[in-house]
């Protein structure tokens, strides 16, 4: 919490006075159906022994800024005021919605709506931090009122015209009947058309008939002469053709087939180890509920986001925010399954799983045929919903006496993202006890999100720390912590 601004008041206001002791309650409510950013629009008062002090804090990190009155911080209020009136109608929407439905009392309601009306009082101040609005002042002042419209000018009543067009249209209209009686006595007769006597039309006469053209007689048509038969001809005999003897190509020289180049002999593969002294390997995976967090989130958000969980509560949009993919279980789901097939084939692989307080869960060693169960069983692994936590000093103990490390080289490889919550012990002293009793075990620790929980037991049994704080990483990383177990075999 960072402090914004400090108050003066010239009285005690009693009704801010109470407002500002239901603060909480009333975040609480919004909260819980809206989303964060809307209940740190209202800072945090602090009303001080004299009474007369009020502070003002913001539970948001970064530098705050004024929206001052020059002409950059009306520009910069202009921009965010619909915002803010955005989230101020929300609230009272919730308000309404919530009173209708008998989900928060009328005194409750009363407070919600007095936190709205609030934020409009003429002695709030608004910040900037991370360029989101803060409201300081709230609550102390007086209601801002539009100002009032000025009054309209005085309407002059207008006089209506005379109608002075009758003294010139008079006039007109006795010209007009002059004209109409001038023309009626002054008309020319009308003259009847003359009607001439019907043509009568000669007969034609007839010209005189052309005489019939008599038909021509037919012609005679020539005779046409038969065809005389032609002589018949004697067949020609054929002379039998003489063929040319055929003279057959001398045969190319065969050239003898090339020896191809012999390949050098295949390398054989042998067990590195000799039987009963095969590397030993175990699988600490942490499927804890921490693991759900989403990989684009830093840690500090998600701290932030637990401790508001805590305090106040979280909406299910929240959580399903901060557990978007990729999160941290289902990347190490993936790379836990396409590094399993890269450990040599003559390797035993054990799994413990971190899912819940107080203890960590034995699964056993998987054979080499048994590769596809093992990986089905990390895929189908789910956070517990209750007790949820991460066991890591007991999963370590588990995990060391599932091995020789004695006698026997054994491996140990631990994917987690935090720290134990379970348990008070020291894991850094029970790996230095593990390694003086084991000193052929090492523990490679792939860190998920840089918690650096378990980076002690790497060094004290001479393992690697391998910190991943994004997907890339979580699979380049774990893909590096697996490599002594991949090289279990030599080739001739």
């Amino acid at each position: 919490m960072q402090r914004l601004a400090r108050f003066k008041l010239e009285e005690i206001n009693q009704n801010a006075a109470v407002l500002f002791e239901h603060y909480d309650e009333m975040l609480k409510i919004v909260r819980a159906h809206l989303p964060p950013s809307t209940a740190t629009l209202f800072a945090k008062p602090e009303i001080k022994s004299d009474q007369v002090t009020v502070e003002w804090y913001s539970e948001l990190e970064g530098q705050p800024y004024l929206v001052s009155e020059d002409e950059a911080g009306k520009a910069t209020l202009q921009r965010i005021s619909p915002l803010i009136q955005q989230r101020l109608n929300a609230i009272t929407a919730l308000t309404q919605s919530l009173t209708a439905k008998g989900a928060i009392n009328a005194e409750q309601s009363a407070w919600l709506t007095q936190l709205v009306e609030g934020a409009n009082h003429n002695t709030r101040q608004i910040y900037l931090v991370n360029n989101e609005p803060v409201i300081t002042g709230w609550g102390i002042g007086k209601k801002v009122e539009p100002p009032a419209p000025p009054p309209p000018p005085p309407v002059v009543p207008v006089a209506a015209p005379k109608h002075r067009w009758c003294c010139w249209l008079l006039p007109l209209l006795l010209l007009l009947l002059g004209l109409l009686a001038w023309w009626w006595f002054n008309r020319e007769p009308v003259v009847p058309p003359k009607v001439e006597p019907p043509k009568v039309e000669e007969p034609k006469k007839e010209e005189p008939k052309k005489e019939e053209l008599k038909p021509e007689p037919p012609k005679e048509q020539p005779k046409v002469e038969e065809p005389k038969p032609e002589p018949v001809q004697e067949p020609v005999k054929e002379e039998p053709k003489v063929e040319e003897p055929v003279v057959e190509k001398p045969q190319e020289p065969v050239e003898p087939p090339k020896e191809e180049p012999k390949q050098p002999p295949q390398k054989v593969c042998k067990p590195k180890y000799k039987p009963g002294e095969t590397p030993q390997m175990v699988m600490i995976f942490d499927n804890s509920a921490s693991m759900l967090y989403s990989l684009l989130e830093s840690p500090q958000s998600i701290e932030a986001f637990n401790e508001r969980w805590e305090r106040y509560g979280v909406t299910e949009t929240e959580i399903q925010y901060m557990q978007r993919l990729p999160n941290r279980l289902s990347t190490a789901k993936k790379s836990s399954a396409s590094i399993i097939n890269s450990i040599g084939k003559n390797v035993d692989i054990g799994l413990v799983s971190l899912k819940t307080c107080p203890a960590a869960i034995n699964h056993g060693f998987y054979s080499p045929a048994k590769r596809g169960v093992l990986k089905a069983k990390i895929q189908a692994m789910k956070p517990g919903e209750e007790q949820s936590g991460t066991p890591l000093y007991n999963g370590l103990q588990v995990a060391s006496s599932m091995v020789d490390g004695v006698k026997r080289d054994a491996f140990i490889l631990i994917l987690s993202d935090g720290k134990d919550n379970c348990s008070k012990a020291d894991i850094c002293s029970l790996a230095h006890h593990i390694a003086k009793q084991k000193p052929r075990l090492k523990v490679n620790v792939v860190d998920i999100g840089g918690a650096r929980a378990a980076n002690c037991v790497a060094t004290a049994t001479g393992g690697k720390v391998f910190t991943a704080n994004n997907q890339k990483q979580v699979v380049s990383m774990i893909n590096q912590a697996i490599t002594p177990m991949t090289k279990t075999d030599e080739c001739e």
